[in-house]
């Protein structure tokens, strides 16, 4: 009778192990399926997220885009994940920006925002040098594949002697001809975001010099010019 009721009692508890097994795989595949439900649901949040985040972004990039007009696609190589962008980042290395600022500058106007210095910085209320998007800005600043934001003088004709102050606030300026004169860009500046896409501090000065006729100057003499002025910084 005894080895009967042990039976009975080991046959109950297998089954109870049994049951409990059964709901412990159950509870755990419903956990499984719903932690799997909640990493997509989280997942599609922060791709809408981004989405967002990049329209906003195109919105307040368009008044720079439609006060620039004609503004040309990007020829150059384009960060993947800012295709959706307006203005995107530069898929691009420093020296590579330098080199493309020398021979075609245009190219890099469709990854540029136009800067000037803030009027926080002009009044004296605060000791940075701060930037501010301004369509009519004198400076570009562009954003590169590695997070860095350079800043380079738009390209052009300096005439007059309040614009090279201006750009000295920016940059080193070599001057070895007069007025007016093409602007040469040795150093590309550096900024540090303070809100992204609209404003920076100026974290390092670039260097720029000022050629009087680069059409009739030789490639050699240019490289040699360069040279010079980099030795004496």
């Amino acid at each position: 009778m005894d080895t009967e009721r042990l039976v009975e009692s080991v046959k109950f508890l297998l089954k109870s192990v049994r049951q409990l097994s059964d709901r412990f795989i159950e509870t755990n595949d419903n956990l499984s399926r719903s932690f799997d439900s909640v990493r997509g649901d989280v997942s599609d949040l922060e791709i809408r997220l981004k989405t967002l985040e990049d329209e906003l972004l195109n919105l307040k990039d368009q008044a720079l885009v439609t006060a620039d007009q004609p503004r040309k696609q990007p020829e150059l190589p384009v960060k993947e994940e800012h295709q959706g962008r307006l203005i995107p980042a530069l898929n691009l290395l420093h020296d590579s920006v330098l080199d493309v600022y020398r021979m075609t500058p245009a190219l890099l106007e469709p990854f540029a925002r136009a800067v000037s210095v803030s009027g926080r910085t002009l009044s004296g209320s605060i000791d940075e040098i701060e930037l501010e998007v301004f369509a009519q800005g004198t400076t570009w600043v562009i954003e590169l594949q590695d997070g860095d934001w350079l800043l380079l003088p738009r390209p052009g004709t300096l005439e007059r002697q309040t614009q090279l102050e201006s750009l000295s606030r920016l940059f080193e300026v070599a001057i070895d001809d007069p007025l007016p004169g093409q602007v040469d860009l040795l150093t590309p500046g550096v900024a540090v975001v303070v809100e992204y896409g609209r404003r920076w501090y100026l974290k390092q000065k670039g260097c720029v010099g000022v050629q009087a006729d680069p059409l009739q100057s030789s490639l050699e003499q240019r490289l040699r010019s360069i040279e010079d002025r980099l030795s004496a910084l």
